[in-house]
């Protein structure tokens, strides 16, 4: 039997996301993650959270705390983010991935970081999710050290500076959680 590649395309009149503190955006888009946060991944051949950062953490047993069943976008990039009338679209599913529904308001939270807001501050706009508020602190901690090596790898081969902000967010943030 033959497979198919299928994409569908819908032209949405939008802009991209403002992550700056205050911005007006920020409800419309923890609003869309609380959204995607209910769907469990489908039965499709995507990465699963533990391996993708499997190479990032301090110890193999501490993937567990990635493991999960739902969907995750992962790349809350302000550009992959388009807000229009009807509130914020997830675009750009370049890395679709299964896991632990927190690791979605993690990479947000990153992302908010190297958009000016403070490491609390951060975690202050994701607060009420509920994936986040189930979210086990030693997971969190694992995957905040996580990324600090990941962007830190990043930046090792490309210092432009949305990835040096990128690497410092990891650092602020990583550090917030573990003092």
């Amino acid at each position: 039997m033959d497979e198919w590649d299928l994409l569908g395309f819908e032209h949405l009149a939008g802009r991209h996301a403002n992550f700056k503190a205050g911005s007006p955006d920020l409800p419309s888009i923890v609003e869309t993650m609380a959204v995607l946060g209910e769907i469990d991944c489908p039965d499709l051949p995507i990465k699963v959270a533990e391996h993708r950062w499997r190479t990032y953490v301090g110890a193999p047993e501490e993937l567990k705390w990635l493991k999960g069943d739902r969907l995750l976008h992962t790349d809350y990039n302000p550009v992959n983010v388009l807000l229009t009338e009807w509130g914020a679209h997830l675009l750009d599913w370049a890395w679709p991935t299964r896991g632990a529904g927190w690791i979605d308001p993690a990479t947000l939270i990153l992302r908010l970081i190297a958009g000016g807001h403070t490491p609390q501050a951060a975690e202050d706009v994701v607060r009420d999710l509920p994936a986040w508020k189930s979210a086990p602190s030693e997971g969190v901690e694992v995957f905040a050290r996580a990324n600090v090596r990941v962007w830190e790898e990043i930046r090792s081969n490309d210092s432009s500076p949305w990835i040096k902000a990128m690497a410092h967010a990891a650092g602020a943030w990583a550090k917030h959680r573990t003092s």
